[in-house]
């Protein structure tokens, strides 16, 4: 599936970053910069999608900084959002009806172990098998849209 499918397929960015805005205003500290990452996150791989820009170029510009400190600090992401994820999250995408009934938690430190391996096999140069790094980034990219609205709803 092509990004702009998968795009497509989940939801609107702009109905995402609006929900998750208004989630946003209402919280401070920790929680605030977390999901603002997220969002910062979600407009930059969208930009991507758009202007078919080279996912190498992008992937080094994904920040998890804010979920780093958070970690560190002790920080329960389960805070954010009590509930699991649902159906309403994942908005019935079959690749992600693996991710019903998990903790909020879990799905972060999920999404940005996979920025964290995104960003190592975007280095990667010399593969005898292709590393698919638009697959792995769309993948991300769903996973935190789908992120955004559990946060969001």
């Amino acid at each position: 599936m092509q990004p702009k499918d998968a795009f497509t397929a989940i939801s609107t960015t702009e109905k995402v970053a609006s929900s998750l805005y208004k989630w946003i205003t209402g919280n401070r500290g920790l929680r605030r910069t977390v999901a603002i990452e997220l969002k910062e996150n979600i407009e930059l791989i969208r930009l991507y999608i758009e202007s078919d820009a080279d996912p190498k170029e992008l992937i080094p510009k994904i920040n998890d900084d804010a979920f780093r400190n958070a970690l560190a600090a002790g920080f329960n992401f389960n805070s954010l959002k009590r509930s699991k994820i649902g159906a309403k999250s994942t908005k019935n995408t079959p690749q992600l009806k693996k991710y019903h009934s998990w903790e909020t938690q879990r799905v972060f430190e999920n999404v940005y172990q996979k920025v964290a391996t995104l960003k190592q096999a975007a280095t990667i140069t010399n593969s005898k098998k292709p590393v698919r790094i638009g697959v792995r980034l769309n993948n991300v990219f769903k996973l935190m849209v789908m992120l955004a609205i559990h946060l969001g709803s």
